[in-house]
């Protein structure tokens, strides 16, 4: 399991998660990753958006980052279940599609690789996700919360 984000045209470090990602597994990553990766891609103040996977709305990570909210980042508020929502996804999509292209020898081949399509992620592909967001967003009111057709949008 691999844990990255993006904002605006740029990534952040990709980081390598051994085993199961538990609470306080993340908080670390919002503690070492996350917040300096907000910080360094879009300044202070940044508006910081995750889904609402248990593990990312418990009461350590929402205490922590709510530490934050007054000076270094912006939570947004979000619903839950939302994957068409989570622009990130569809980067995941992309790293997924480009590895099973390249074929995979051993777990150290796939994190290599896993680096190397992260750092050549397209910042036009990256801007995309957030252009199109608008789009989806008011398909996912129109549709009243449910799944849309991203193909549609």
């Amino acid at each position: 399991m691999v844990w990255g984000c993006f904002a605006g045209t740029a990534v952040s470090d990709l980081v390598r998660i051994q085993g199961i990602l538990r609470k306080k597994g993340y908080l670390e990553i919002l503690q070492e990753n996350a917040v300096p990766s907000g910080e360094r891609l879009r300044g202070r103040n940044f508006t910081f958006q995750e889904d609402n996977d248990p593990k990312h709305s418990s009461r350590i990570c929402r205490n922590y980052l709510a530490s934050l909210e007054e000076d270094r980042l912006k939570r947004m508020i979000w619903p839950l279940q939302s994957p068409d929502l989570s622009p990130i996804e569809l980067i995941w999509d992309e790293l997924d599609r480009r590895i099973r292209q390249k074929g995979v020898t051993s777990s150290q081949d796939l994190w290599r690789k896993l680096q190397q399509a992260w750092t050549e992620i397209p910042a036009t592909f990256l801007k995309s996700l957030i252009l199109r967001m608008p789009r989806i967003c008011t398909a996912v009111i129109k549709s009243k919360g449910g799944h849309i057709d991203e193909k549609s949008v």
